[in-house]
């Protein structure tokens, strides 16, 4: 083994190969961390917007999520297709029920218009359940 010192030669053809797979390997590492952070942000940004599903299941609108598949709200001439019903002086509803909306907490009155979810027999102010249906295809006391 020989410790003799010399002077450095930058033109060196060992000094050369090892610059130039030195920087090669930065590159690399550059380019990797670069498309580890877009594939991060674009993660995100994905999680921060639902996006649409094309399909249109029985007139909701629905988003995909994560690989699951969420219903929003009904379109308009499906909600105006719930009955609704005028109640009358009596304040007799044909299911007994509440005498609250369950969405605005306030008292049915006589002559007011309520509208009824069919699967379940709910019901509800029409202006107040019109707005619910339009962001959620469910009802809002048992979720069917």
């Amino acid at each position: 083994m020989s410790l003799d010192m010399g002077c450095f030669d930058p033109f060196d053809p060992r000094f050369l190969s090892n610059t130039i797979y030195a920087a090669i390997f930065v590159v690399a590492c550059v380019l990797c961390i670069f498309g580890l952070i877009t594939c991060i942000q674009r993660k995100i940004e994905r999680r921060g917007q639902s996006q649409p599903n094309a399909a249109d299941i029985s007139n909701s609108t629905y988003t995909l999520q994560g690989g699951n598949v969420f219903a929003k709200g009904l379109d308009k001439p499906t909600i105006e297709m719930y009955p609704t019903t005028l109640l009358g002086e009596s304040m007799q509803l044909p299911k007994p029920s509440a005498d609250v909306c369950p969405i605005c907490l306030l008292e049915y009155q006589a002559n007011e218009i309520l509208r009824t979810i069919p699967s379940c027999m709910h019901y509800f102010h029409a202006d107040c359940i019109d707005e619910w249906l339009k962001r959620n295809a469910t009802c809002p006391l048992c979720r069917n």
